[in-house]
């Protein structure tokens, strides 16, 4: 593509940003129209974007005709869609906007474009209020979204679904993230829906092996390896946007923590699934260590899924769950890359040297062996299982058992496993910057990614893709990433860092069942006061002295929502209600105190016994000087 042809080209995505963000969207007549506006603000965004540049392995034709070839693709059934515009509402200023709109969508997706039709844009009038967001960027901060009317999402007849409905299915639970109202998302995806995406994923799941073999053999087919999400779908929507949609040429393997301490986890996991049921040959998801019924109430997944199901998220939290323990737990890509969630396990055999006992390293042969789908309710019973989920490397050598469900391995183990598996590289994810912060011995991941070991068969890499990651109270501020394979060998991958700004992030609210301002009043000073008038004049109190010093006192955390013991009966009356209401708050507080102090302390020690590791290591270099 010559120079002159890319020039016009950026220019037209230009001029069709400037216009759709112009366009007013209260008189559009259904949700198809502005789903329409926000692909293809976004596909014009990407376009005259240059900031996609700033990796200097790409060149500005490569880039450009990657975005290119995304507009020609989508152009004609955009045009469709906007061609369907009802005129008869909008005036003639902007019916000539939509109108030289229109001819600018042509511009992008014609091969021939010609930059003339795009030079008058100097006498484009002012850009009318924008009402919807439409699309990542500053332009969201502030806005009113809360009048947005989105068209349910009905299942397609014989559960065939499409491209047009798994993209229609991402645009609304965009759309819906920006309305901060998680009451209505029965309104916009119902239960039935959700319950048939996991069902229907299920069966496809269940029919995989423990480690799939992805099979790469066309020269322009590539594979792009995904890490940790934690609940965060715009960044998935922005590795979408970046590199495409799956296909029959480009792969997606997915490390596994869909679910995590993001806002969306469950929109997350239910739009891959959607995918996977697409194109079940072009997209993998691998189980991670949040997808375990421990770790999934840790997160609170099921008060995520009651948050917008009420009493119907129990039976999709448990589908869920079911659904967790059919996910892969490893990739081999074009017999060269190994990617799993945590990282190597310990083999089953026995130990013949009794004088020298060590853990043995486990072959791909063992993994494809183990029963995944445990049927129990703790995962813990299966060993390999959790060494896959919560394995970690560092930097001393041999494979060591960590303090928690994982091993800790070394470069030598790296080694081994690459060569005995004849392979020559490992991708895995599960840390991050919060895992890596205080690990000097390893890559602190802020920038998504960390080359972990460097051995004579190959590298290991962590990748991890939920930028400005938090934990607690901190942002860490930190890039997400993942990797691009390419033929011949995919063996040289490439890591694109991207971040996602401004993004909508649910507010924790405080669910109260009655409507009495008295009781509401109650519950917040957390007096107890009905139980004087039943003759408690000392109930529980939600403050707690520690043993080890009386003068301290932790003050309980109110929950954020309690499902145990609600909702209370109608025959229950006051000042009854209100006393098991406190009773009950109390009790949920403090499951989650403990809960939120084991956590602590499992990363605790987590952190010493690395910590231990790198002194380990550091003593043995100097000794050795």
């Amino acid at each position: 593509i010559s120079k002159s042809v890319l020039d016009a080209k950026l220019e037209a995505c230009k001029f069709a940003f400037l216009k759709l963000s112009a366009v007013k969207t209260t008189r559009m007549k259904n949700y198809k129209q502005l789903r329409t506006l926000l692909m293809l603000k976004e596909i014009s965004r990407r376009g005259a974007d240059r900031d996609v540049l700033k990796d200097p392995e790409n060149s500005v034709t490569r880039i450009l005709c990657s975005v290119l070839k995304q507009v020609v693709s989508n152009s004609d059934r955009s045009l469709k869609s906007l061609r369907g515009f009802h005129y008869e509402t909008l005036d003639d200023q902007e019916k000539q906007q939509v109108t030289r709109m229109i001819a600018s969508v042509q511009g992008m997706g014609s091969r021939k474009y010609e930059p003339e039709t795009v030079d008058q844009s100097d006498d484009m009038t002012e850009p009318m209020e924008m009402e919807i967001y439409l699309g990542n960027g500053d332009d969201s901060v502030g806005a009113d979204f809360s009048d947005i009317v989105l068209e349910p999402i009905s299942w397609p007849l014989e559960s065939q679904l499409t491209l047009e409905w798994v993209e229609t299915l991402m645009g609304v639970l965009n759309t819906f993230t920006w309305k901060n109202s998680v009451s209505e998302f029965p309104l916009v995806l119902p239960l039935s829906v959700a319950v048939s995406l996991v069902d229907c994923a299920s069966q496809i799941l269940d029919k995989e092996a423990n480690c799939v073999r992805i099979d790469c053999c066309g020269e322009s087919s590539r594979v792009i390896v995904v890490g940790d999400l934690h609940g965060q779908l715009h960044d998935l929507l922005k590795i979408f946007d970046q590199e495409g949609r799956p296909s029959q040429n480009q792969c997606f393997v997915f490390n596994g923590n869909y679910i995590g301490r993001g806002s969306w986890s469950l929109e997350v996991f239910l739009v891959l699934l959607a995918w996977k049921i697409l194109m079940p040959e072009s997209v993998y998801l691998l189980r991670g260590s949040s997808e375990t019924r421990v770790s999934a109430e840790e997160l609170d997944f099921l008060k995520e899924i009651c948050d917008r199901y009420a009493e119907d998220g129990p039976m999709l939290y448990s589908k869920c769950i079911d659904c967790f323990k059919l996910l892969p737990l490893a990739s081999v890509i074009s017999n060269s890359v190994y990617t799993t969630h945590g990282g190597l396990f310990q083999s089953s055999r026995v130990q013949e040297d009794t004088t020298n006992p060590s853990l043995l390293l486990g072959s791909l042969e063992e993994l494809d062996k183990i029963e995944r789908r445990q049927v129990g309710e703790n995962d813990d019973e299966n060993i390999t299982l959790n060494h896959v989920l919560w394995s970690c490397p560092w930097m001393a050598d041999g494979l060591n058992e960590s303090n928690y469900k994982g091993l800790l391995w070394g470069a030598d183990c790296t080694e081994s496993f690459l060569k005995q598996s004849n392979l020559k590289m490992i991708i895995r994810s599960h840390e991050g910057p919060d895992a890596r912060s205080d690990r000097e011995d390893m890559g602190n991941m802020l920038s998504g990614y960390s080359i972990d070991h460097e051995v004579e068969s190959g590298k290991l890499f962590t990748i991890f893709s939920a930028s400005n990651f938090s934990q607690g109270s901190r942002n860490y501020e930190n890039e997400g990433a993942y990797a691009v394979l390419e033929p011949p060998n995919f063996t040289e991958p490439r890591f694109v860092s991207y971040t996602v700004e401004n993004v909508p992030r649910l507010q924790n609210q405080i669910t109260i069942d009655g409507s009495s301002a008295q009781q509401q009043l109650m519950w917040e000073n957390r007096t107890g006061q009905a139980f004087a008038s039943v003759g408690i004049s000392n109930p529980p109190s939600w403050n707690v002295p520690l043993p080890s010093d009386p003068s301290q006192i932790i003050q309980l955390r109110e929950p954020p929502q309690v499902f145990e013991g609600f909702p209370l009966p109608e025959t229950i009356e006051e000042p009854h209600k209100s006393n098991y209401d406190y009773l009950f708050r109390l009790i949920s507080a403090l499951k989650q105190e403990i809960q939120t102090r084991d956590t602590r302390e499992k990363e605790l020690m987590d952190h010493l016994t690395k910590t231990k590791a790198t002194l380990e290591v550091i003593s043995q270099m100097s000794s050795s000087l």
